[in-house]
């Protein structure tokens, strides 16, 4: 090592040369004090021999042989790095990468968390004007303001605490099954209130429903926002026209009035089925189920006249007729929709990333799923998620392909062995977007076959008590029913493309569909631990829709 005094020992022009140099190197101390031991030793035995004047000269001649002192420093240094260690060139290499990587992070998280979303379609608009069956329709023929305006006045009456407490503890219990006293509470009850289920009636007469959405708040337009508040009580309508009045007049002996009430909660189900949202469908599909269920109710307790059941039979076929029994998605792409632009950034270099603040929203739904993997998916959302152009194709490419599938009946999908649950695995696999708010349509798919199922077997059922009445035997077969003129074509089981199973049976007929298992199982039904039946079964048991099951 050189100390000061044997730097001190050369001229002083040789001394700032030599600070010059290892002031342009810029590099570790350590490596300085070796270069300049060694530039020190250079200059001392090229001058020990010569004194005075000569040795100012040759100074003079060994700093201009020496060159620039910028590129001097700057090679001295290349030659330093390359003869270090090499662990310690790549440790070097490493935390440069590691502060590049930091660097670029930076940039890309503030770039990433920079971006924000731009509404630029109002979907509840959309909706609105979509929902109606053609521009300029008149809005008298509207059936949502009737159910409106009757559900309005039943939530009225139960925020002002005038629905008996007796009334609210018999909602979903059927009239045969009550008490007289039971009884006499829902005749006065029915008798009160008789308004609003005329305002129902009155409604689903109407050829058209087409609600109007709305979210409840000021200047928002977020679908996921929008408001349906009278569902439930559109239920408790359709408890009370079929399990209640349909039941008591039934009762009474008043068969066609019954069979109107009946086919009033249809027309209503109808309405709400043929909705845009899946909500309001499924709603639909469960009063319509409840009429259908009450007409095999009221079949199997009374012995009904041939010529009120071909009235019922005739109202009941038209009504169908023009039935749609696939699900409509348009609602829910529209929501989709909505929420992509509002969890995506506007269109930038990427194409447009997931708005954090937006995704965070999504923790409620994940629940303790989001917490326990925060850190997996903000890496994920980061880095590996589809951006937004991806997600609207993916979205597309979804809802094509499920409305496909919704057009084929499940026995053709299970003879293609096509699994809705595969995929739309498949296709939200990677997109947390879809994982979380694509709803489960594979199932809804099946409930509208199921439903289609049930509505197409009413009339032959109807159809075959008519025969029995008029021939004094049930038919051997459903081709003698056909043949008879007691129904015009014999319903298709979704479930199987065949008829539906018709057996004669020591005490009657079994009439069935083979179900969600696809295998016909004699006709025996599926039942819980509990010993209920569970009509819809994946694994065993038909769906029999006579006789009714208990």
């Amino acid at each position: 090592m050189t100390d000061k005094n044997e730097i001190s020992n050369l001229p002083i022009a040789v001394r700032e040369f030599i600070k010059l140099i290892i002031k342009k190197m810029r590099y570790r101390k350590k490596v300085q004090r070796e270069v300049r031991a060694e530039l020190v030793a250079h200059f001392e035995d090229e001058l020990k021999e010569y004194q005075g004047k000569e040795r100012d000269e040759k100074t003079k001649q060994l700093i201009q042989d020496f060159g620039d002192v910028k590129l001097l420093g700057l090679l001295l240094r290349r030659a330093k790095k390359r003869c270090r260690p090499l662990w310690r060139t790549a440790v070097a290499r490493t935390f440069q990468a590691i502060g590049i990587f930091i660097l670029l992070l930076a940039v890309y998280i503030g770039w990433f968390l920079s971006g924000k979303p731009i509404i630029t379609t109002n979907y509840v608009e959309v909706i609105n004007k979509r929902v109606k069956p053609f521009a300029g329709v008149d809005p008298n023929l509207n059936a949502s303001s009737l159910y409106c305006k009757a559900a309005e006045t039943l939530e009225q009456m139960e925020k002002d605490e005038r629905i008996p407490k007796e009334i609210d503890e018999l909602f979903g219990k059927k009239y045969v099954d009550l008490t007289s006293e039971q009884r006499e509470v829902i005749d006065k009850w029915l008798k009160k209130n008789n308004h609003l289920l005329e305002l129902v009636a009155e409604g689903s007469k109407l050829p058209y429903y087409w609600p109007e959405l709305n979210t409840g708040q000021k200047n928002s337009t977020e679908l996921i926002s929008i408001l349906m508040p009278y569902l439930s009580s559109y239920r408790e309508f359709a408890y009370m026209l079929t399990h209640w009045r349909a039941e008591k007049k039934a009762q009474e002996g008043q068969f066609q009035q019954a069979f109107d009430d009946v086919l009033i909660c249809y027309r209503m189900g109808r309405h709400f089925k043929n909705s845009m949202t899946l909500v309001e469908q499924l709603v639909g599909i469960a009063i319509e189920a409840l009429a259908t269920n009450e007409i095999a109710e009221i079949l199997s307790r009374y012995e009904i006249e041939s010529e009120i059941l071909a009235g019922l039979q005739s109202d009941f076929e038209k009504l169908i007729a023009d039935e749609n029994y696939t699900t409509d998605f348009k609602g829910e792409r529209y929501f989709i929709y909505d929420e992509i632009q509002r969890s995506f950034t506007a269109s930038r270099i990427g194409g447009g990333h997931l708005y954090l603040k937006r995704v965070n929203q999504y923790g409620t739904i994940l629940g303790t799923d989001f917490e326990q993997n925060k850190f997996k998916l903000l890496i994920k959302l980061l880095f590996l998620h589809p951006n937004k152009q991806e997600t609207l194709d993916a979205v597309d490419n979804f809802y094509d392909r499920m409305e496909q599938l919704a057009s084929m009946s499940p026995a053709k999908k299970k003879a293609e062995n096509i699994d809705i649950n595969k995929e739309f695995e498949q296709y939200c696999k990677g997109n947390m977007f879809l994982e979380i708010l694509a709803p489960a349509l594979g199932e809804m798919i099946r409930t509208g076959y199921r439903n289609e199922a049930q509505i197409q077997a009413t009339p032959l059922i109807v159809a075959i008590h008519r025969y029995k009445q008029d021939f004094g035997n049930l038919p051997d077969n459903l081709d003698e029913v056909e043949k008879s003129g007691y129904i015009k074509h014999l319903p298709i089981d979704p479930f199987s493309d065949k008829p539906l199973v018709y057996k004669k049976t020591d005490d009657g007929f079994t009439l069935y569909s083979v179900g969600y298992n696809f295998k016909d199982d004699n006709g025996d039904v599926y039942r819980d631990k509990d010993g209920r039946v569970r009509l819809w079964n994946d694994d065993e048991g038909d769906a029999v829709f006579w006789p009714v099951q208990k």
